[in-house]
């Protein structure tokens, strides 16, 4: 069962809090405006974007250790080391017997010590290589990054839609917030203009001789004290505008206005429904299970270390005196590692499980928290119905009783106590509609954002209120 508020009553509440919305001017932002400012700049935004494309460039980088490896390089070297040049006319595929001191070889002294090869002088060479680097299999480490990136990546991707939530949610905040701030003034003007016409009937009453000196006082104190209400409301309405310009980025020194007030739709299904609806929904919830799975990812990882690691190689060199002659050639290969004792290993294994415990725990606990919230804003939310049909049946039996109450003083039948304290329960009664209202709207949003279902097609003008809420079409 929900609570819906009649017909009539939400005509009332629209009466009221909309009061001069005839009257605003044609550049006054509505909702959406504002959301859609607040989404271009609002820092949290730009933190979730810049989340994102950084585990997007994680899952590129993952990916390519999956692809082989090509590397070229160039290089000029010049040496008279005996080894070095040796081997620079073996990869030319210049050396010759005289390298080996051929001319000076006698077999009766073997002793002799090679000139040509012990001495070669200065020799360079120009070396250009190809080299491809092919992984095979590495213990199931490369997979494993892989997996924990793409993880991380849907954890950032459910932290762009909760964060787009939230949001949305403060915006909603801030602006009802202007909202109610506007009625307060509109409240507070009211009761100043009653108690100025008390002060005049109280006047003119006392010239007749029908009333005493003090209860023109107390209707001149009550002025006073009205005065200082609007002065209290237009500040609270300054602030309130404020906070709405600085979270969509209005610029300084320019007039905020906002159009009609919004809103939230009040979700049908029972209780437990919604929890359920929660659990699978709220995008914070969805980014602690993905990064339970890059957690596992993560133990994946650390038993690589365990694995032995295959990868093959194939490269062509060309190596010459100059670089339009070069002598080609080949190596192909393959290697098989296996580190059969690390002890470094098994702390890497241990914070990786001890990882997916933390990574658990939290999920967990924001689960049960999760849990807990939806019940009590669900419980909020239809209370917050039933205040603001109450509060406006109060208003407007109260408005009519501050009338009769009027005419009586004027009559000279009701005393001015009376008078005076019927209409400052009238205001609060006003006071606490716009405030019963703005919590309604407040808590709807916060079941919306909490069963991950906030977005601007659930928050609707209270002019154009779906037939299910019961509200004229």
């Amino acid at each position: 069962m929900s609570f819906r508020p009649h017909k009539k009553t939400r005509a009332v509440v629209i009466v009221l809090l909309m009061g001069a919305g005839a009257s605003l001017p044609a550049a006054a932002l509505d909702f959406n405006q504002c959301l859609d400012l607040a989404l271009k700049q609002n820092p949290q935004m730009l933190l979730a974007h810049a989340r994102q494309a950084e585990a997007k460039g994680a899952v590129s980088e993952a990916r390519g250790h999956l692809l082989p490896k090509l590397a070229a390089s160039f290089s000029a070297s010049q040496s008279n080391n005996a080894l070095t040049v040796f081997g620079m006319k073996l990869s030319q595929r210049q050396a010759t017997f005289n390298d080996f001191g051929a001319g000076q070889f006698n077999p009766d002294a073997l002793g002799v010590a090679p000139t040509g090869l012990d001495q070669p002088g200065s020799y360079h060479n120009f070396g250009t290589k190809l080299q491809l680097e092919i992984p095979i299999w590495n213990g199931g480490e490369i997979r494993g990054r892989l997996g924990q990136a793409r993880a991380m990546l849907e954890a950032a991707q459910s932290g762009d839609v909760m964060a787009r939530q939230r949001l949305t949610f403060a915006v909603l905040q801030a602006y009802d917030g202007v909202i109610a701030a506007n009625t307060g003034v509109e409240v507070a003007d009211k009761a100043k203009l009653a108690a100025a016409a008390y002060v005049k009937t109280s006047r003119s009453l006392l010239a007749r001789g029908v009333l005493v000196k003090s209860d023109l006082l107390s209707a001149e104190v009550h002025w006073e004290k009205a005065e200082l209400a609007v002065e209290s409301a237009r500040n609270a309405q300054a602030n309130a505008l404020d906070n709405l310009a600085m979270l969509i980025g209005w610029p300084e020194g320019k007039t905020l206005t906002v159009a009609g007030p919004v809103q939230p739709t009040l979700p049908a299904a029972p209780l437990t429904s919604l929890q359920g609806d929660a659990m699978a929904q709220n995008a914070g919830i969805a980014a602690l299970r993905h990064q339970v799975k890059a957690a596992q990812d993560g133990i994946r990882v650390a038993r690589a270390a365990y694995l032995p690691h295959v990868n093959a190689m194939a490269n062509q060199e060309w190596n010459g005196r100059t670089l339009g002659n070069a002598a080609p050639s080949y190596t192909i290969g393959g290697d098989v590692t296996w580190n059969a004792l690390d002890f470094a290993r098994g702390g890497g294994m241990d914070r990786a499980r001890a990882e997916r415990e933390r990574a658990m725990a939290a999920l967990q606990e924001a689960q049960d928290k999760l849990r807990l919230q939806v019940a009590q804003v669900w419980r909020s939310a239809r209370e917050a119905t039933v205040r603001v049909k109450m509060r406006a049946l109060a208003v407007k039996q109260m408005d009519e009783a501050q009338r009769l109450v009027r005419l009586r003083y004027e009559n000279g039948v009701e005393t001015v106590t009376g008078l005076l304290h019927g209409q400052a329960e009238l205001d609060q009664a006003r006071a606490e509609l716009a405030s019963a209202y703005y919590a309604e709207a407040v808590d709807r949003g916060a079941l919306l954002l909490a069963i991950g279902k906030l977005n601007p097609q659930e928050v609707v003008s209270v002019g154009h209120v779906p037939a299910a809420e019961g509200a004229p079409q």
